[in-house]
């Protein structure tokens, strides 16, 4: 079984009325939830915003190799189209 681990969260007035209605279980229920699914969103956050970079690092590395066989491809280009004009 997996040790407990208690901390204590200072509340405005205001937010600890929203509340305050709700038993101890319900109230431990209601924070682990709230940081389950903040700790999933900042995951999935971090997630995306890596992936992001990940993209627009190799959207440099693919434009910088399309440059580099530019020249092949129109060479490439040129020889079908001699050879489809020969042919006719």
């Amino acid at each position: 079984m997996s040790q407990l681990q208690q901390i204590e969260v200072e509340l405005s007035e205001h937010l600890y009325s929203e509340i305050e209605h709700l038993s101890k279980e319900e109230k431990d229920s209601f924070f682990r939830e709230a940081l389950q699914e903040e700790i999933r969103q900042r995951k999935a956050a971090d997630l995306r915003n890596q992936m992001k970079q990940g993209y627009l690092e190799m959207a440099q590395i693919n434009a910088e190799l399309c440059k580099e066989f530019e020249r092949a491809e129109e060479e490439a280009l040129r020889t079908g189209e001699r050879a489809v004009i020969s042919a006719k």
